[in-house]
């Protein structure tokens, strides 16, 4: 089964390193993972979920959105 995995640019110096299909990755310019972008297939479209790792084991919802664009720029200022 092969995937694809559409890449995302890096934005003011985060990387979105693609996990699976519909999951990224986000990590800060020293490499530390700081979050998670999620692709999810729903009734009314695709929605885009952002999580921020707070620490070693929890994360915390960042939200919800319809646009990619508007879940990437919750990393923006992490």
């Amino acid at each position: 089964m092969t995937f694809l995995i559409a890449p995302i640019a890096s934005i003011r110096g985060r990387d979105f390193i693609a996990v699976r299909e519909g999951l990224w990755r986000v990590v800060d310019p020293v490499g530390a993972v700081i979050g998670y972008l999620e692709r999810r297939a729903g009734v009314d479209g695709e929605r885009y979920s952002a999580r921020r790792i707070v620490f070693a084991t929890r994360t915390r919802d960042l939200g919800a959105f319809c646009r990619i664009e508007d879940a990437i720029d919750c990393f923006r200022l992490c």
